[in-house]
């Protein structure tokens, strides 16, 4: 386990994947050392509205996606968005910074072990 401190600082990873790619990002979260993560059902409006106004892309997200939410150490960020890119094939993902004021590690729920 990493020790959080004021030289560690942590990205939060945004994902909207395909219901059906579920078990792919489970295995890939494992592989990666990822246990604790967010899932919810995104609702049925436009993602980010001021992105998609940027890039000129309306696209709806259905009932059949699902979004995770997962923070990672800085260093981490480039190679687990690689490897949830590569195995998950996301419809969309987001990179932020987490607040300042924001504790990241209890901002992570975990979640039981699907075995």
């Amino acid at each position: 386990m990493v020790e959080v401190s004021a030289t560690n600082y942590m990205k939060r990873i945004e994902a909207i994947i395909a219901r059906s790619a579920l078990d792919d990002f489970h295995r890939c979260a494992r592989d990666l050392g990822i246990f604790g993560f967010d899932l919810s059902i995104p609702r049925t409006r436009l993602c980010d509205p001021q992105r998609l106004r940027m890039v000129g892309e309306a696209r709806l997200v259905t009932a059949s996606s699902i979004k995770i939410d997962f923070a990672v150490l800085d260093e981490q960020t480039n190679r687990t968005v690689h490897a949830v890119l590569e195995t998950v094939h996301p419809e969309s993902i987001g990179i932020f910074k987490f607040d300042e004021d924001a504790d990241p590690v209890a901002s992570v729920r975990s979640l039981p072990n699907p075995t």
